[in-house]
């Protein structure tokens, strides 16, 4: 576990005893009581800022979501991942390799998770952008509200809010009461959580407000330890020692791949008690992938004194998670009744046949810590213009071990990200606003923003290669000028104009590759397994033991100008009509640098992967109006977007060079010469990298339709119902990518060849990446009024999503295009596409009168449901990251 960040603490501890100005968003201003006026004969008016300033939500003409902190508690919410059902248009899943959530908001989203990518739906907390998605899963508790935007907010909230911006608003200190809170939760798989609060009104011009929350779950996986894979030395003497099965390999004895055709094990050392075939053993699910160990705690300070024209808002915030990581898992219900013949299904190379398994030799480790430091300073200049002062401070620090192959294939290999991994990152925003009664309502503003990453890490194949990144100062400098103003130009119609100017800077300084090989001397060499595990643990994590290095140094600067221009009109007080055209933009990308040795001829060549911008024009028309006494809204919107040079990122290959590798036979086992080694030679191999490519041009439109609805006044249904269409609409060339192995029945080097032909595809015409056609949500709420004995509240909620594609490669739609050798029924078994699925959550919640305490009985995904978000499909073995599954418990709370 880290130490809080020094320089962290020392601003905190500043601001607490001097508070002077820091920043966020004027949307605090007031207490989180005025922010949602209850109307006892109707709904609730709620307070949102999605322009900066605080408006109501059915008066605002953009497409936007609000959560209160009820419905987050409701619905189960632990994290920003936990809103995707809640929200139309939104899909969230989870990049395990970099644990960090993929926001996808009308189609778009963001491929790139590491350090050189940037997200298409901006995450602000408290108003400020928060540059690393692995943010985004911090813990969410005493929430004010959550706030998301959909379709471009380039002019007011800027970098990577392409398509739409989530902001988690905390809730504020208050001055009248001094009270707190207490809640914790114990459910399936010996999960159990605590949070609480406690409000301190110091004086009547300074209150302070403490909260925090821990959440502990054991691993929902059937999870297994391999001592039969090739790297055995993070194993334990337990593992390392279990019954034999088998003197030999390849004698069809064993669950595994490992354990049943490991074509190095007879060879691959001198201990003749470890080429032996072991059991398998049962793992402990309290510290196995996909296990939760997180806590978060938060300070805030509100000072608004009653003789002055100002008021600050300080908020010090700490998150810390020290599970064991989550893993990619196998889509066994998509394989089940694969015949053998096909590649069979999961019984044929896993335990059992359930999705919810895995088989690792390298045990998990997820260290993420993050330090947040946030200010809002409002300062009343006249009775006509407000000044407002952000500023945010960011420190992710990150370390991780991760199974890469998860025992489906007998090539071995694990991630790790090193101490001293992690980004630092600085922004400020100054606005000057006028005030709210004039014809014309402005802001405008300056923004700055400054973030460091270090990536310290390597892949290691314990077989052969091994690659090391010393990455010390990636930077990003992004500086922005903008304004948005509302013209009344009668009493029923406005106008809206905004622009914004950016100019964002990357730079890579002093990153360096470290190559390792068996070619050159530093790796153990081919099948010295012995050897390799007599090597400590941390042997290659000393780059100075590496044979030689490339430089990575790079910089590349975007400009770019967006604008918005809009009409609202106010039919009646209850309904209101608005449309735009507004465009987004986020930046392109430096890409990483690989400098690639010919083992035969010492020759060496430079790949660049940088990549451009990607914009999006979009032009929206939306209702919203009220109803029956404001017992019933409704929102309606429909949105067209032209998207240019969506960036997509994916392993692949980048060229071609000549390396010393072993000879494979046709079944891709070595050939191993009369000395009982195997026999190498110079082969063409592919150079593979992460990189980032530009699809040319897509289309983007849809309809939206929300409704919150107070039939009766114990009794609430809302929800939404969303149609859209997501296609790539231009000419996308590009060498076919997905499972090429398998589908074409080709070698490794043959499917990652850029030159060869046989992949070449045009994209044209496929659907983008979850994003399903139609999708629908519904909750109703009944309470049972029993006088003096209290209140029973039912809750039921539905969300349906339709088929849609995992990936934009869209397999079905290619089988009479492309040469596959496999048969189209053998696709259907590892296609990506999706099958429609609906989620049931219900809750029966007790409290008394007084309403100072609750209890609860709770049920997420009550059918079950297994449902795959990312896709990462090799060798006929589709894999990708899953959503939990039935998961049950108890609540309880009470207030003091």
């Amino acid at each position: 576990m880290h130490t809080i960040n020094k320089k962290a603490v020392a601003i905190a501890v500043a601001l607490a005893c001097s508070l002077p100005v820091y920043a966020q968003n004027n949307d605090q201003q007031d207490s989180k009581s005025k922010d949602v006026e209850q109307q006892n004969s109707g709904l609730e008016i709620i307070s949102v800022t999605a322009t900066k300033r605080k408006t109501k939500l059915m008066e605002t003409p953009v497409a936007i979501t609000a959560l209160t902190e009820a419905e987050l508690k409701k619905n189960g919410v632990n994290n920003i991942k936990d809103i995707a059902n809640l929200v139309p248009s939104l899909d969230i899943s989870t990049a395990t390799d970099q644990s960090a959530p993929v926001i996808s908001m009308r189609g778009v989203r963001s491929t790139n998770l590491t350090e050189l990518g940037d997200p298409a739906v901006g995450v602000h907390l408290d108003g400020i952008y928060s540059p690393r998605m692995q943010g985004a899963l911090a813990l969410m508790y005493d929430i004010d509200r959550v706030e998301a935007l959909r379709g471009p907010q380039g002019t007011l909230f800027g970098r990577n809010s392409t398509v739409g911006s989530i902001n988690v608003i905390s809730a504020k200190p208050e001055f009248e009461n001094q009270y707190g809170q207490l809640n914790i939760e114990a459910g399936k798989f010996n999960s159990r959580s605590i949070d609480g609060l406690i409000n301190i009104p110091v004086t009547e011009e300074f209150a302070v407000r403490f909260s925090a929350k821990g959440l502990k779950r054991d691993s929902y996986l059937e999870g297994y330890y391999d001592p039969n894979q090739y790297d055995t030395r993070r194993l334990s003497d337990e593992v390392l020692n279990a019954p034999v099965i088998s003197e030999d390999s390849y004698q069809g004895v064993g669950q595994t791949v490992t354990q049943r055709e490991n074509w190095w094990i007879d060879g691959a050392g001198t201990d003749p008690e470890a080429q032996k075939v072991r059991q398998l053993t049962a793992a402990d699910k309290s510290d196995f992938y996909n296990n939760a160990d997180e806590y978060s705690f938060r300070i805030s300070t509100l000072w608004e004194p009653l003789d002055g024209n100002f008021s600050n808002h300080t908020v010090f915030q700490k998150y810390v998670n020290d599970s064991n990581n989550n893993l990619d898992l196998v889509n066994c219900d998509k394989l089940r009744g694969r015949p053998a013949e096909m590649g069979g299904d999961c019984t044929n190379f896993l335990p059992s046949d359930n999705t919810y398994q895995a088989v690792v030799n390298v045990p998990g480790k997820l260290n993420l810590d993050i330090t947040y430091l946030r200010n809002t300073f409002n300062y009343t200049i006249n009775d006509q213009y407000d000044l407002v002062w952000l500023v945010g401070y960011e420190d992710m620090e990150r370390s991780s071990a991760q199974d890469s192959e998860v025992g489906l294939d007998p090539w071995d290999g694990a991630t790790y990200f090193l101490d001293g991994t992690g980004a630092e990152s600085f922004s400020t925003e100054l606005q000057l606003q006028s005030d709210e009664y004039g014809d014309f309502i402005w802001i405008v503003g300056a923004n700055y923003f400054h973030e460091k990453t270090t990536t310290v890490g390597y892949y290691d194949n314990p077989m052969d290669d091994k690659a090391f990144w010393d990455q010390p100062d990636r930077s990003t400098d992004a500086y922005a000028l903008f304004g948005q103003g509302t013209y009344k130009l009668t009493e029923k119609l406005h106008a809206t104009f905004g622009y914004r100017f950016s100019d964002e800077t990357k730079q890579d300084k002093g990153g360096r590759t470290y190559r390792c090989s068996n070619a050159d001397g530093c790796a153990v060499g081919w099948l010295n397994r012995t050897e390799l595990n007599n090597q400590p643990v941390d042997y290659y994590e000393d780059p100075s033991i590496y044979a030689s290095y490339f430089e990575n140094d790079n910089k590349g600067s975007w400009q770019h100008h967006d604008f918005r221009v809009g009409l609202d009109y106010d039919i009646s007080e209850e309904t209101m009509l608005y449309a735009y055209l507004a465009s987004g933009f986020k930046a392109g990308g430096i890409g990483d640098v690989y400098e690639v040795v010919n083992d035969r001829t010492g020759e060496v060549t430079r790949f660049e992967t940088k990549f451009d911008p990607e914009e999006v024009l979009t032009w929206e028309f939306g209702a919203k109006s009220s109803f029956f006494d404001n017992s019933l809204n409704l929102k309606a919107a429909f949105f067209y977007t032209d998207y240019t040079d969506m960036q997509y990122a994916s392993v692949g290959s980048i060229g071609n060079v000549e390396r010393l590798s072993v000879v494979e036979d046709e079944d891709g086992a070595p050939v191993i010469g009369e000395d009982g080694q195997p026999i190498l030679d110079y082969q063409n191999q592919p150079v593979i990298a992460y990189y980032t490519q530009n699809v040319p041009g897509s289309t983007i439109k849809g309809l939206e339709f929300e409704f919150d609805w107070k039939p009766y006044p114990n009794g609430r249904i809302t929800g939404y119902v969303t149609w859209t269409e997501a296609k790539i609409t231009e000419d996308w060339h590009t060498k076919w990518d997905y499972d090429s192995e398998y589908l074409f029945n080709i070698s490794y080097e043959e499917s990652k060849d850029p030159e060869n032909t046989l992949l070449t595809t045009n994209l044209r015409g496929n659907n983008l990446a979850m994003t399903p056609k139609y999708t629908a949500n519904i909750s109703y709420t009944h309470t049972f009024d029993l006088g003096e004995y209290g209140f029973i509240h039912g809750w039921f909620n539905a969300s349906w999503k339709d088929k849609a594609y995992t990936t934009v490669w869209n397999l079905d739609k290619h089988l009479d295009d492309m040469d596959f050798a496999v048969s189209d029924e053998a696709t259907k078994y590892i296609d990506d596409s999706r099958d429609a699925f609906a989620v049931y959550n219900a809750s029966l919640k007790y409290e008394p009168k007084e309403k100072n305490w609750y209890a609860e009985m709770f049920i997420n995904n009550a059918s079950d449901e297994t449902i795959q978000y990312w896709n990462n499909t090799s060798k006929g073995i589709p894999k990708g990251s899953f959503g939990m599954p039935r998961y049950y418990g108890i609540r309880a709370g009470f207030s003091f």
